[in-house]
């Protein structure tokens, strides 16, 4: 009998990726790689203001979350621990890397980094703002 069934998503993620695994297996004879995880905070003594995470796989890193707390922005933070993710990207195999962004956030920041647009969604996360997706090859 089939039936939908609530599972943790752990655990979906899981069976997800090696049904999606064996598929890329059988449609393009590339086996998977494992994600590879970055993540590296930021702090002022014990005070976190900062952090930088990012997901490798395949020929891709994805830069997931960067930010700095208001106090400390202007002072290079961001930008050393973006060239952290970089050099993770970079040394771990990646071919690309990609960053999304809203319109009120970092664009530019990551359009002097040599990223550029490839996408972008407006209303998105909510109205009036649009959501920016960039990629870097390296």
């Amino acid at each position: 009998m089939i039936e939908f069934k609530e599972l943790n998503q752990q655990e979906n993620d899981a069976k997800l990726i090696t049904l999606l695994s064996q598929n890329q297996i059988e449609e393009k004879k590339i086996p998977a790689e494992k994600n590879t995880v970055f993540s590296l905070a930021l702090y002022d003594d014990t005070l976190y203001i900062g952090g930088v995470t990012a997901n490798k796989w395949m020929n891709t890193t994805h830069i997931s979350l960067l930010a700095v707390a208001k106090n400390y922005r202007g002072k290079g933070y961001g930008s050393q621990l973006f060239k952290k993710a970089e050099t993770f990207a970079i040394e771990s195999g990646s071919e690309l890397i990609t960053v999304h962004t809203q319109d009120y956030q970092a664009k530019a920041f990551y359009e002097k980094y040599g990223y550029h647009v490839f996408g972008q969604l407006k209303d998105t996360p909510f109205s009036g703002t649009t959501k920016y997706y960039l990629v870097k090859r390296i």
